[in-house]
Formats: C-alpha cells, sequence, structure tokens
C-alpha cells in the first residue's frame, strides 16, 4: 500500500487537479442542463411566426414593405375571422425595419398561413418568415 507523506509535493498537486477537474465536471455538467432546459423554455411555439422587414442601410426596400403590408392585411383579416389570437407590431431598427409577430387559435392555422406568408414573400430580398414565440 502507498502512503503519501505530507511533505511529498507531487502528491499534494494531484490531489488538488483530481478536486479542481471534478470540481470542473460537476459546474459543466450543470450548465449544460440549464442551457437544455433555456433552450427547451425558448422553443418556438407551433402556433406563431414573425415577418421581418430588414434593411441594408438604406431603409426597408419598396418590395418588402409590399410583403410586410400584404401580410398585415392578411392577418387582421384572420383575427377578424378569430384564427388569430394577437398580433404584435415592432420596430427594430432605425430605417424602418419591422417584426410583426403573430400567435394563431391552433397549429394548423399556422401552418396555413406561414406557408401562405412564405409563397408571397419568396424570393423578395431583407424578408424573413420565422416560426418563433412572440414577445410577452
Amino acid at each position: 500500500m502507498y502512503i503519501c507523506s505530507t511533505k511529498c509535493f507531487t502528491c499534494s498537486l494531484k490531489g488538488i487537479f483530481l478536486l479542481l477537474a471534478m470540481s470542473i465536471l460537476l459546474i459543466e455538467a450543470a450548465a449544460g442542463c440549464a442551457e437544455i432546459n433555456a433552450r427547451e423554455s425558448m422553443a418556438p411555439g407551433p402556433s406563431s411566426f414573425s415577418v421581418y422587414a430588414l434593411s441594408r442601410g438604406k431603409g426597408v426596400p419598396d418590395e418588402a414593405r409590399e410583403v410586410l403590408d400584404r401580410s398585415r392585411r392578411l392577418l387582421k383579416s384572420a383575427q377578424e375571422q378569430g384564427e388569430v389570437k394577437k398580433i404584435v407590431e415592432q420596430r427594430i431598427g432605425l430605417e424602418g425595419e419591422t417584426r410583426l409577430c403573430v400567435e394563431f387559435s391552433d397549429e394548423q392555422a399556422a401552418n396555413r398561413f406561414f406557408g401562405q406568408i412564405q409563397h408571397f414573400s419568396n424570393g423578395v430580398d431583407l424578408v424573413n418568415v420565422k416560426k418563433e414565440p412572440c414577445p410577452p
């Protein structure tokens, strides 16, 4: 049996490194669990999405504004019919960049409107349609 004396510097360092390594592993494991839980709670809701009209330093292009306006009209009409629970419009930049976020009453309606807006925004520069939760 090997017994390390208190004067043995090498054994002391090994013990310190082992203790430090175990502490780091436990901290990393806890942080990993926290990140997983945070991602799960931030996961996009299946019944909401956003339409972004962006710019590249010269304001939002006319084509992107038209898609945003068309999306707004379509979604307001759906809200009047009870398919949309909430519409949140936010200005997100200095040059007119806008986020239009919509929460639907059910996933099927969300998917249907998501597809329609993606279809008429297809090929339009600086428009992004993304499934994500709306701000509170």
